[in-house]
């Protein structure tokens, strides 16, 4: 332990020992960040990367600080680059049994605020590689490893937005049990038929039986209310219940991220639907002042 601390005070004296004030006040100001970093500090590192005052820029080149930000963005969804790296790492693509271990340690591991925070992420990631394209051939060795940062978040986007399309994700690519992945994949169906049913308005899509809707207005806690349309998808005898936003319009229509079920005051949480006491599928944003995740922009 001293060997560390030692270590960690004599990096801390090279970075400042010489250059201006300021340039020692940036470069202390960086080393702070990376030892939040390392040591989970996300919201602190967030906090001093969004600070337009932050004396850390200066002991950055360009908008590499960016990556920093993005790395706390990813550490704060509860999906550190370290810890996807870690879960690729035990992944064999011929194994169906380890992707669902996969899944299951992304799942397991987010947060609630994981869905803005890896949008978050993504962009911040994005502003690191500036102008630059993933395509090109001829990246330098950062830019490569920016645009994995870049499809890491974009990947562990995807994958949070379906593991709440899906009771269980993992089940829609469960090659061992074919019941189970039946059930998943006429699940995803009704939420992709809810989906297109907000975009053009149209009751039929697939094999869904019948399609229908209503309004519902949930009341938040400072009084406030939103309007949504409750759609209830039926196939094969089973009916499945998402929301979408106030109105089927012709074109452009969407449904919102929800996270079980519960009544239009966000009173009895449960993971099941009941017509009863949980009757309507649950928004996961439950602040009056932020918008609803919309799942046409995630996808």
């Amino acid at each position: 332990m001293k060997k560390v601390i030692l270590s960690s005070l004599s990096a801390l004296v090279l970075l400042i020992g010489c250059g201006s004030e300021s340039e020692s006040d940036a470069a202390a100001c960086r080393f702070s960040v990376q030892q939040n970093l390392d040591q989970g500090n996300y919201a602190a590192v967030i906090a001093e990367l969004t600070n337009p005052a932050s004396a850390c820029y200066a002991a950055y080149n360009g908008d590499e600080w960016q990556l920093d930000l993005g790395a706390a963005y990813m550490g704060q969804a509860g999906l550190s680059v370290s810890d996807i790296i870690s879960l690729i790492g035990v992944q064999d693509n011929a194994n169906s049994s380890s992707f669902q271990a996969f899944i299951d340690g992304v799942s397991s591991r987010q947060s609630t605020t994981a869905l803005d925070n890896l949008e978050d992420a993504s962009s911040a990631f994005s502003a690191a590689l500036g102008t630059a394209n993933c395509t090109d051939p001829n990246l330098t060795t950062s830019q490569k490893d920016t645009c994995l940062y870049i499809g890491l978040a974009e990947t562990m986007l995807a994958t949070t937005t379906i593991s709440y399309l899906l009771e269980d994700i993992a089940d829609l690519f469960n090659d061992l049990d074919a019941a189970a992945q039946a059930a998943a994949q006429e699940e995803m169906e009704a939420s992709m038929c809810a989906l297109r049913y907000m975009d053009t308005n149209d009751a039929t899509c697939g094999g869904a039986a019948t399609i229908s809707a209503g309004n519902v207005v949930f009341a938040y806690s400072d009084a406030s209310t939103r309007n949504f349309t409750e759609i209830n998808v039926t196939i094969a005898g089973n009916t499945y219940h998402r929301l979408g936003t106030e109105q089927p319009p012709l074109t452009g229509g969407t449904t919102i991220v929800t996270d079980g079920y519960c009544n239009n005051d966000f009173s009895n949480p449960s993971a099941t639907w009941d017509v009863g006491t949980s009757p309507y599928a649950c928004p996961l944003n439950q602040d009056p002042a932020v918008a609803d995740q919309n799942i046409s922009t995630l996808l």
